[in-house]
């Protein structure tokens, strides 16, 4: 809640800043190859991280430890983490195995593993109306799709939006109705949701 901000980079380190003093407070040093994605846990008490080790982090805010380590079952390289509005579940999307994980954040099991990309996942997404429980997961790809996942109900996605350049962000707007795309031509498209 605008206490921290946390950053990731090519040194495989996860920090944790103030930004009234403008000092880095914990350095986080388990991840063995760079950490190219970071999200917040909604409730603000933890922060997950996606490496290209084939690692997805967990940290404890209030105690600062890594307390899960999630993985898939194969070795592969995370490109981008999310986490599910409620805080219990946790989806990676990865380069080189072109699937999404899901995980349940408490007990670190993987539940399920989404495929359909034809490309790197780039980007993740939660969506959907959070007040009436139902919770869609958007997906970009270098493979100049967006996918949209009901996986409560399916296995398969639910909607392909198709684009013209590779996908390098997606958003929903904060009432979960539209959901915005950029692209590497330097567009952003804008989806009803």
């Amino acid at each position: 809640g605008g206490s921290m901000i946390a950053t990731a980079g090519g040194d495989s380190k996860v920090k944790l800043w103030s930004p009234s003093s403008g000092f880095c407070f914990v350095t986080f040093t388990e991840h063995t190859a760079p950490v190219v994605d970071l999200a917040f846990v909604p409730h603000g008490r933890a922060l997950v991280s996606a490496s290209l080790d084939g690692t997805v982090r967990a940290y404890d805010l209030m105690r600062y430890r890594n307390f899960q380590t999630l993985v898939s079952p194969e070795p592969c390289q995370f490109n981008c983490v999310a986490v599910e509005p409620s805080g219990e579940i946790v989806c990676a999307g990865s380069r080189d195995t072109l699937l999404i994980y899901v995980w349940n954040l408490q007990t670190g099991q993987l539940v399920e593993q989404l495929g359909g990309h034809e490309g790197p996942v780039s980007c993740l997404a939660f969506g959907g109306d959070a007040s009436g429980g139902t919770s869609f997961l958007a997906s970009g790809s270098w493979d100049k799709t967006v996918r949209v996942w009901d996986f409560v109900s399916s296995q398969s996605a639910v909607d392909v939006l198709k684009h013209n350049s590779d996908v390098t962000a997606i958003a929903f707007s904060p009432d979960g109705l539209t959901l915005a795309c950029c692209t590497l031509d330097g567009q952003i498209c804008l989806w009803d949701a």
